[in-house]
């Protein structure tokens, strides 16, 4: 072999080594930054899988909280004279039972009377000299009953023909019983409902309505109001929040009532906590009011006490 072939092979092996020096290099730089720390991606996340459609739950909507608007009055109270009067709770069908009390001492003390049915609400109270009827549930299913006694509530009979001749506001409060009769509510939540044959009234949150005998209702605005009660030719609204009364005014309003009537003060009744709710009552020109234990008795229509 001559000498300059033995040289050229030994060249190429020189490139061939060169080569692969270069390559080994290459590849142990990109192993090197493909483990530096800063460059690694993170995980994603694991796909998750449903055998079925996605429906999403929305998000309930709370109820709102309003306070409940009742058509019960803080009682019913029916005056037979200057000393004798009758009054009731309204009680309920499914807690306490309704109390229904006599006093003949002006109201100084009062007496529980037992009844023979098991009276468990109060929807309207009569009384008069000869007798003294109750109209209201009875009985488990609060079945609503008239009953009467001639006897200062000795003895008792249900008269089921009386049922519709008190004057009441009917269960959902859209309708009033008056003189047998129902006629449209002249407000949503009517708290006491009365009649005297010739007019009948209603009082509302802050209002009077009156009507007479298949008329309609005219209302005059009596801010403040506890209770009504009809007299001959007018009706008297017991009042809170009077500035020239500390305790309970009175009000008077002729009927009937036109669109110009207005209620005029006539008298205050003090001593009486008026957030315990009044009941008005009157016969001839006799009127009683009654205020938790607190009873006061008017013989000039409600001028004095």
């Amino acid at each position: 072999m001559s000498r300059s072939g033995g040289a050229t092979t030994r060249t190429w092996w020189f490139v061939v080594l060169a080569v692969l020096v270069v390559a080994d290099v290459a590849l142990i730089a990109a192993a090197v930054a493909s483990t530096r720390p800063g460059e690694q991606r993170e995980a994603g996340p694991i796909p998750t899988f449903s055998s079925g459609p996605t429906t999403e739950t929305p998000t309930p909507t709370p109820e709102p909280t309003t306070a409940p608007s009742s058509t019960q009055p803080a009682g019913f109270l029916s005056a037979v004279s200057a000393t004798e009067a009758w009054r009731a709770t309204p009680g309920s069908c499914t807690d306490d039972a309704a109390l229904v009390e006599r006093s003949t001492d002006g109201g100084a003390t009062w007496q529980p009377m037992e009844l023979a049915f098991d009276l468990r609400t109060v929807v309207a109270l009569e009384a008069s000299p000869e007798k003294v009827s109750v109209l209201g549930g009875v009985g488990d299913d609060c079945e609503r009953q008239f009953w009467s006694s001639f006897t200062a509530g000795e003895f008792w009979k249900e008269y089921p023909d009386q049922v519709s001749t008190p004057a009441f506001a009917d269960v959902d409060s859209s309708t009033v019983s008056l003189d047998g009769t129902a006629v449209p509510s002249p407000c949503p939540a009517p708290s006491r409902v009365l009649s005297d044959g010739t007019v009948g009234l209603v009082a509302c949150a802050d209002a009077v309505s009156t009507r007479t005998t298949g008329g309609d209702w005219s209302s005059v605005s009596v801010p403040g109001l506890l209770d009504a009660v009809l007299l001959s030719g007018e009706y008297l609204a017991g009042v809170t929040g009077v500035d020239t009364c500390d305790g309970v005014a009175v009000q008077s309003v002729t009927t009937p009532v036109t669109p110009r009537s207005a209620a005029t003060t006539i008298g205050c009744v003090t001593g009486v906590d008026a957030a315990q709710g009044i009941v008005l009552a009157s016969v001839d020109d006799v009127v009683w009011l009654s205020a938790g234990s607190v009873s006061r008795v008017s013989v000039d229509g409600g001028v004095t006490w």
